[in-house]
């Protein structure tokens, strides 16, 4: 795996261009227009937690570099998946930031997928450093800063 980022913490003006460039989310705009941003930790695991319009949960994985990542991102994905269930969101996204080599990300993939069969409205991102820090700190920026 590539080296982690330090802080993969998304400052507010960067989440929405990020959900909707780099997951994909084709949400209505106004799901964007409330959106809870908060840092949470379980044992052993940091992530930021973004809630869009109610619907839309995203858990980004602060540290996703460690041996430990295959049970790391299990118990993130149960938690994740009883938060949106309680909550009644639509979609849950749970983002780990890097590139992990193929054997593990096929591992993790798999893994995520027996953990939820069938449940088509969880989605895992593995999202490249060089991308994520486009969305941090001062790095240019794929869209015009209001």
């Amino acid at each position: 795996m590539d080296r982690a980022v330090k802080n993969t913490d998304l400052p507010l003006i960067a989440i929405e261009p990020f959900v909707r460039e780099c997951l994909g989310c084709e949400c209505p705009a106004q799901v964007s227009e409330v959106v809870e941003n908060e840092i949470r930790e379980l044992p052993d695991i940091r992530y930021q937690r973004l809630l869009a319009g109610g619907r839309l949960l995203v858990y980004l994985l602060s540290d996703a570099d460690s041996e430990r990542l295959p049970e790391r991102l299990d118990r993130l994905q149960r938690t994740g998946i009883a938060e949106r269930d309680a909550a009644g969101c639509n979609r849950l996204r749970i983002v780990v930031p890097g590139r992990p080599g193929a054997n593990l990300r096929r591992l993790l993939s798999a893994r995520f997928a027996q953990n939820a069969p069938g449940d088509e409205k969880v989605h895992l991102h593995f999202v490249p450093r060089e991308t994520l820090e486009l969305y941090l700190g001062d790095a240019p920026r794929p869209w015009p800063v209001l």
